[in-house]
């Protein structure tokens, strides 16, 4: 058997050393791509997380969306108007009598009052044994018809109607026959609802074809 020089030698156990590493590196290599692979459970996981993940994004927008959304509808919105509450007119409340039967208490109703002239109230037996005649001593036309209508309403009869001798009587001046004094009280009282009387009633001649005669003044 031949024998190597220690030359060989060395070199051989050098390959032979260096062949060793290799396959140790390539067996290290190896096992280190088995243990980096991920295994398809483990992809399989993290590709639900990722689609859920997306979704969960996906449903934030759409919910943000639609608040937005809500809260410019709800801006414009127009406010309702407030309805104005119905007026009650209080009815009547119905009042217990004595005898147990109750009775409903009417209700006013209030009119506006219209200006009345002043009226004088007949008084039947001067309208019929009292005859007036009317004289304007106011200078003012037609205040003699004036009154001479006004005791003629009032049940008075009147004789005629005319002009006094002067036009400067201020107040009512009442001239009556001594016979017919009883009926000075009632023509004074007639005449002062309109009229300033003077407090002293004349007397008036027997003769005179009228009863009375009312002389019509300025106040």
């Amino acid at each position: 058997m031949l024998s190597l020089s220690p030359l060989l030698l060395a070199k051989r156990r050098k390959y032979a050393t260096l062949r060793g590493l290799l396959a140790y590196m390539d067996k290290q290599f190896s096992n280190f791509s088995s243990y980096t692979k991920p295994p398809a459970s483990a992809k399989k996981r993290a590709f639900i997380y990722v689609l859920l993940f997306v979704v969960l994004i996906g449903l934030a927008i759409v919910a943000g969306n639609y608040f937005l959304s809500s809260k410019k509808a709800k801006s414009k919105v127009e406010p309702t108007p407030t309805p104005t509450p119905p007026i009650v007119i209080p009815t009547a409340t119905p009042t217990a009598s004595p005898s147990g039967k109750s009775t409903p208490t009417p209700t006013v109703k209030v009119s506006p009052t219209a200006k009345v002239s002043p009226t004088v109230s007949p008084t039947t037996a001067v309208s019929k044994t009292l005859t007036i005649q009317v004289l304007n001593g106011s200078g003012t036309k037609g205040e003699a018809g004036k009154v001479a209508s006004l005791l003629k309403a009032a049940g008075y009869s009147i004789s005629s109607t005319g002009n006094a001798d002067t036009f400067d009587y201020q107040k009512t001046v009442i001239q009556i026959k001594k016979s017919k004094l009883s009926y000075a009280t009632q023509l004074k009282k007639d005449l002062s609802a309109s009229y300033t009387v003077d407090p002293t009633v004349q007397t008036l001649a027997e003769s005179s074809e009228a009863d009375a005669i009312v002389i019509v003044g300025a106040e």
